[in-house]
Parts: C-alpha cells; sequence; structure tokens
C-alpha cells in the first residue's frame, strides 16, 4: 500500500524500506503484535492504511539533570538509613549456614545479611534489591545521556560502613521509621542491672532531674513512671537513654570486664537505640515529661563523645519544648511530687543551656527574668514520694541535690557575668568583682564548707566549688564578652595569673583522685581560665609563679584538647593555640635572653616613663619644676641595680610573688576567692606610656582573644611575637611590667 501523496516514510529508504522500528499507529491503538514491516500485516489484512509510528524527540535540558541528581540523593539517603539499621545483632544460624547450594547461587539473588538478620520480612529484603535496581538503571541511563563526562552530582560511595551518628533520627516525624519487633538490641537482664546500676551511681548524682526512688521502680520492677506503663514508648526511650548515658561514663576496661564488649560499640549500639526510641515518642511535639527527662538527658551524655555543635544545637530545640510545656513559668496546682521534677528539670535544661554556650563561647539563650520557675528544693529523694503533700527542705547542707544545686547557683552567676551589655550603661567591673565575691562567700557558707571529704562524691563538689569561685573572679575582671559601659583594669598582674593557676590546679585534682574517676564524664572545658593562664605567661616568667603556672598549664592544655568543642581546628582552640605558641616562644626568648641586653632595653622603657612623668609634673606643678636633663644624660645613666638584678620580691596578701617597681604603687590584691571587696590594683595609667620601638614584646591581650573568636577565619598561627602590632608594653623578667594608657587585659 502507498503512502497518500506517493510519501515514501521519513527513515526508511526507497529501497528497502520493509522493516520499520516501531509499531505502526493501529496496531498500537488496538494492543495487537505488529510485524513491523511496512505495510504491515495487520493492517494488509484488516485493508487499513498503515501509519508508522515516530519516536518522541528525548529532551536534554539541565531540568532533567536536576530531578535525576535529586532522585538519586533520595535513594542515597534511604540506602544510608538501611544500612544504618544493620546493627550488630548476629545473624541468625540459619542465613549463616546455608550450606553449598546457597554459597553456589547467584550473588544477586541471595538477601543482603544485612536486611534479613535486621529487618526480617523478605519484601525489605525485595525493596532493597530494588533500590539497587533503579540506581543501576539511573547509571547506565546517565552514562548514554551524559557524553560530556560530566560527574553525577552524587559523590561515589566508598564502602565504608555508615556511622549511625550521622543520622540524627529523633528530628523525623513520627511513622517514618519502622522497626521490626526485636530488631533493636536490648541488653540482657544481667547487662540491664549493670547499666542501671552504673546510670544511679555515675550520672544521677551529676544530673538531678529524677526521683531515684521511682525510677527504680520502673527499671526493676516493671512498675509505671509518671502515670506511663512500663511498656510505653516514653518509658522505653528513657530506658534507652539511661543505658547509653551509661555506657559513656564506664572506661574501655570496665566494659571489657562488666558487659564483654568494646566500649566505642556499645556506645555506637545503645546511641542507635536512644535515637530511635526517642523518634519513636515525637519528642519535637511532645507534652510529655518524661520523654523531655530522656531528651535532656541523652543530651548531656551525647556531648561527651561527641564534639560536633550536634548539642549545641539541639539545646535550642530542648528549651522550645520546655517552654511549650511551661517548664519556665510557675506551674499551676499539680501535686509537691510532679511540681519537684518540673522545677528539677527546667534549672538542668538551664544548665545544659549555658553549659553549651561555655563550651563555645557563645551566648546563652535562656535570658536572666525571663522565667520565674523557684529553684529545686534541697532534699534527699528518700525524703518524698508520689503521694507527699510537703516536700522537706534543707537550708544547708549537703543532700541528693547537692551538686546540682551548686551548678543551678554557678548557672546565675555565669549568666549575670557573662552576658554581653546592649547598651551604654551597666555595671562597672568593680561591682562584678564585687557580685563574684558575694557569690563566693554564699557558695562557701551555704554548701561548700558542709562538705565532708572523706566522701568521694563530696569531695568532688568540694573542688569543682573552688573551681567555680576563682573562675568567677575571672570572668569579672576579663569577661567573655565586651562591656560597653565599663572596661576591667587593663593590667596584667601576678594576681591574675596566679588566679587561673589556682583555677586549674583545682580542676586538675579531679583527675588525680582515683576515687573520682567515676564522675569524670561530665567535662567542662577549662579553656577560659587556661587562657587567662597562657596570656599571663605571654608577659610574666622567670619567677616560681610562672614555673608553677607553666606545669599546670602544659598538662591541661593536652587534657582540654581531646574534648574541646570541634576540636583542634575549630573556632575556640585556634585562637588559645595560637596563644600557646606566643607564651612559650616568649619563655624560649628569655632562656636566650642576656642580663646586659635586657638592662639596656628595660632602660629605654625607664627613661621614656621618667620623662612622661616629668612632663606631667611639670604642667601641674610649674613652680617646682626641676631642671630639664638632657636625653642623653638620663641615656648615659647606668641602669639601677633593681633592674638587673631585681633582688628578692614581695608577697601579695596571699603568698603571690611580685617584684616591686619604683614609681608603680601597688594595692594590695587579695587572693582569697571567698573574700569580699573590690581590688585596687593601685596602677595610674594616665603616667604610663606604650613603647613605640620596633622589635619590643608586645603584649596579646584578652581583647585580641576575643577578635580571634569572632573571626576564626583570620587567624595565622605562625604570627611570631612582634606580629601583633605594637601596642602596649615592655615585661621584664621576674614578671616586672612596664604599660602604657592602652594597658593590655588578660584573662577571663
Amino acid at each position: 500500500m502507498d503512502m497518500p501523496n506517493g510519501e515514501t516514510p521519513q527513515g526508511v529508504n526507497g529501497d528497502d524500506h520493509q522493516h520499520i522500528r516501531l509499531a505502526c499507529q493501529a496496531c498500537q491503538r488496538k494492543k495487537i503484535k505488529c510485524d513491523r514491516n511496512y505495510p504491515c500485516g495487520q493492517c494488509t489484512r484488516s485493508n487499513l492504511q498503515c501509519v508508522l509510528s515516530s519516536r518522541k524527540p528525548r529532551a536534554r535540558h539541565a531540568g532533567r539533570r536536576t530531578m535525576d541528581s535529586e532522585l538519586r540523593t533520595r535513594i542515597s539517603k534511604l540506602e544510608n538509613l538501611v544500612d544504618s539499621l544493620s546493627g550488630d545483632v548476629g545473624v541468625p544460624d540459619e542465613a549463616q549456614g546455608g550450606g553449598a547450594d546457597a554459597a553456589t547461587g547467584d550473588a544477586s539473588e541471595v538477601p543482603s545479611p544485612t536486611v534479613g538478620k535486621y529487618l526480617g520480612s523478605p519484601f525489605w529484603t525485595s525493596l532493597s534489591t530494588e533500590v539497587q535496581a533503579i540506581r543501576d538503571a539511573l547509571e547506565e541511563d546517565q552514562g548514554e545521556d551524559d557524553l560530556d563526562g560530566t560527574p553525577s552530582d552524587t559523590a561515589p560511595s566508598n564502602g565504608a560502613p555508615v556511622n549511625a551518628n550521622d543520622f540524627d533520627l529523633f528530628i523525623c516525624p513520627p511513622g517514618v521509621i519502622y522497626v521490626m519487633p526485636g530488631a533493636l538490641n536490648e541488653p540482657s537482664p544481667h547487662m540491664q542491672q549493670v547499666l542501671f546500676t552504673a546510670f544511679i551511681e555515675n550520672v544521677d548524682p551529676m544530673f538531678k532531674v529524677f526521683h531515684v526512688p521511682t525510677l527504680r521502680r520502673l527499671f526493676e520492677e516493671g512498675k509505671p513512671y509518671l502515670g506511663q506503663d512500663a511498656s510505653s514508648p516514653s518509658c522505653q526511650a528513657l530506658k534507652a537513654v539511661a543505658w547509653y548515658a551509661a555506657v559513656n561514663t564506664l572506661t574501655d576496661e570496665e566494659c571489657e570486664a562488666r558487659l564483654g564488649q568494646a566500649r566505642t560499640d556499645l556506645i555506637q549500639q545503645y546511641r542507635r537505640t536512644a535515637d530511635v526510641r526517642i523518634a519513636q515518642v515525637d519528642v519535637v511535639n511532645t507534652n510529655d515529661l518524661t520523654t523531655l527527662q530522656a531528651f535532656v538527658a541523652y543530651l548531656v551524655a551525647t556531648r561527651m563523645t561527641d564534639m560536633s555543635r550536634r548539642v549545641w544545637t539541639m539545646t535550642a530545640l530542648v528549651i522550645r519544648i520546655a517552654q511549650a510545656m511551661g517548664l519556665h513559668s510557675k506551674a499551676p496546682a499539680r501535686t509537691p511530687f510532679e511540681t519537684e521534677l518540673r522545677r528539677r528539670l527546667w534549672h538542668q535544661i538551664r544548665f545544659l543551656d549555658v553549659f553549651t554556650a561555655m563550651d563555645r563561647a557563645t551566648e546563652s539563650l535562656i535570658a536572666h527574668g525571663s522565667f520565674d520557675t523557684p529553684m529545686p528544693t534541697n532534699v534527699n529523694d528518700s525524703e518524698f514520694d508520689e503521694d507527699s503533700t510537703v516536700i522537706p527542705s534543707h537550708e544547708t547542707g549537703i543532700t541528693d541535690m547537692g551538686f546540682a544545686l551548686v551548678a543551678y547557683e554557678a548557672v546565675r552567676a555565669t549568666q549575670r557575668l557573662t552576658t554581653p551589655e546592649s547598651g551604654p550603661t551597666g555595671e562597672t567591673w568593680q561591682q562584678r568583682l564585687d557580685y563574684a565575691h558575694t557569690f563566693n562567700k554564699h557558695l562557701h557558707d551555704k554548701y561548700l564548707q558542709y562538705c565532708d571529704t572523706s566522701q568521694p562524691f563530696q569531695r568532688l563538689i568540694l573542688l569543682i566549688g573552688k573551681s567555680m569561685s576563682g573562675g568567677m573572679i575571672i570572668r569579672a575582671v576579663r569577661p567573655i564578652h565586651r562591656h560597653v559601659s565599663s572596661i576591667p583594669p587593663r593590667i596584667d598582674s601576678p594576681y591574675v595569673l596566679q588566679l587561673a593557676t589556682e583555677a586549674l590546679t583545682e580542676n586538675e585534682k579531679i583527675y588525680s583522685d582515683p576515687d573520682l574517676g567515676r564522675w569524670r564524664w561530665l567535662v567542662w572545658v577549662q579553656w577560659h581560665p587556661l587562657s587567662v593562664a597562657l596570656a599571663g605567661l605571654c608577659s610574666i616568667r622567670g619567677t616560681d609563679l610562672a614555673d608553677r603556672a607553666w606545669g599546670v598549664v602544659e598538662r591541661n592544655y593536652e587534657r582540654q584538647l581531646r574534648f574541646v568543642a570541634d576540636t583542634r581546628h575549630g573556632m575556640l582552640w585556634r585562637p588559645i593555640e595560637k596563644l600557646y605558641k606566643k607564651a612559650n616562644a616568649f619563655r624560649n626568648d628569655g632562656r636566650r635572653e642576656s642580663a646586659d641586653g635586657l638592662g639596656r632595653r628595660m632602660l629605654a622603657q625607664r627613661q621614656q616613663l621618667l620623662l612622661r612623668q616629668r612632663e606631667m609634673h611639670e604642667r601641674e606643678c610649674p613652680a617646682q619644676a626641676v631642671p630639664q636633663q638632657s636625653q642623653v644624660q638620663v641615656a648615659q645613666q647606668a641602669p639601677p641595680d633593681w633592674i638587673l638584678n631585681p633582688g628578692p620580691p614581695t608577697t601579695f596578701a596571699s603568698g603571690a610573688p611580685h617584684h616591686q617597681q619604683p614609681h608603680m604603687p601597688t594595692g594590695s590584691i587579695p587572693l582569697d576567692p571567698m573574700m569580699s571587696g573590690s581590688i585596687d590594683f593601685g596602677f595610674d595609667s594616665s603616667v604610663m606610656t606604650p613603647p613605640t620601638q620596633e622589635g619590643d614584646v608586645s603584649w596579646l591581650d584578652w581583647e585580641h582573644i576575643m577578635d580571634d573568636l569572632s573571626n576564626p577565619m583570620d587567624l595565622d598561627v605562625s604570627l611570631g611575637m612582634g606580629d601583633m602590632g605594637q601596642a602596649s608594653g615592655y615585661v621584664a623578667e621576674g614578671g616586672q611590667e612596664w604599660g602604657g594608657g592602652v594597658l593590655p587585659q588578660y584573662g577571663m
């Protein structure tokens, strides 16, 4: 049959036009088989006009690749999610010993051991196979279409196992994660008892949001908890978090001896379980107290092994959930038991807020005055229960709430001393220092003086309390954030260095006391006093205090590096590392510097200071002006003996060595953190002029550190001692300071 108007079908030769690629339109419409000849047999027998079919043009545009890339990403996420549920569950015996037939079969037909052992359903095995088939099809299509060799947007897989820590499953909507019954690993009854005991002994004393007798009935007897059945999702989540937190507090040796497994494997296993359990209770939208208790405990435990900013970010979510539940305000009529637990939980969230903020040198989220929830009661768990009508309270002394209340008191003081000002008016540094002394006295009178040092945990409270006391004074005179209305005294005094050294020393005792090992899991990185001490060591050397400070600093530097947020390459540690190099260079320069060269440099500084003092004296008292002395005559004088040989040092009130300098009166500086009253450093900065000669040692002040923290990308750890500008002063051996009108501040 000829085409109308004698046309020859497009794409078919005139000599050989019988074979066509596609079925004709009539056969396609009737859904019958076409012999793909032209004209085809079906059309010929039916006396129909055979019309050829044409393939639709293939669109080649960016939208196709974008869609493929998105699909590829979705598939990758799905595969990773399935792989993350692999766990450490043993493969059933029948799956492991399939015999020779299974070994000789096609590998593509053998169900995935991971899917089979964890999800246990042929449907999921088929789904996994289909996912891989889709990926193969896409990659094949990619090879046909992308002839230009453009790589896929998805990074190729390296075959490495997926880490469960890469997923925060609890932010998934409810119903997204389905777990087959028995798929999640739960510890054996023996392991449950070991982990619960570790949780009660190691976690609960430092993380006091639970009522232990009630919690014990849940874990050991299967009784309801806060109105929830023991098998409810919220109680299951609480159990999973308790096991996960307990493992975090054990050492590698304890895990091997008590649980028979490596600590890293147990942490990964129980964290995955906790993730899934928290996701199943929809923590983002919860109004359940048990669920929020579990979530807060989860975040506190996670920070001990996760240096990323996950916990810092999720703290904001916890605060929103708590506010939605009304924990930040005085609760309406509730039982005394529930009211007490709500107070404990809210103030623990405040602790978590300040803990994570200080951990990264950022501001806390819960503003002072934005809540009116009273402090928890100073009471032992054994003194009340769910049926109590009144919660007894101890005005002073150490109870089960001892550590928590000390921490909550410190949270309140830390917020006041570290919150940046939003306007030009505010407290002076003297007022902040008075507040720090008042806080220290309150802490000592109400809690610390009652600590029984024969009890290991109370000894821990005392050590942490002393470290807190020193830290508060440091934050008062060397604040973390700038204060517009008042800047601290810009003076590098051995007092500040000794204060930072003592704070680090008290914290160091926690690691030297073998009885305190079980509570070292709650690591508060001491970057603040460490940076204070390093800043002081940039200008003080050659004294017993400097030598002692270096010993403490070097031990703490290595220890804190293991726990600092974002590791050593993060925003927080890089300025400290830079400061460490500067202080070390200053120490090494002092060892190489000769006494003659030192005297000449100090003489030049003294010359400028004396000239400045004389000029000011002549302006203020012209009638008593002394005859002017030429600079040449001053320069030709031999340096006084106290410059080349400082001699015996004077001593501060608490024993800190300091060399008195002529013309520079030094006030008495109390070092006892329990003492109250402002400190008068006795320095008149108006008569101190910084040297401008090239090459003088510069002081790295606290403002430079804050600039580095604010601009981490501008850091250059290779900077030398003279690269920080010609700022402010010269410091001699033995801690003798010379400075100017812009004397730097060091420390916190």
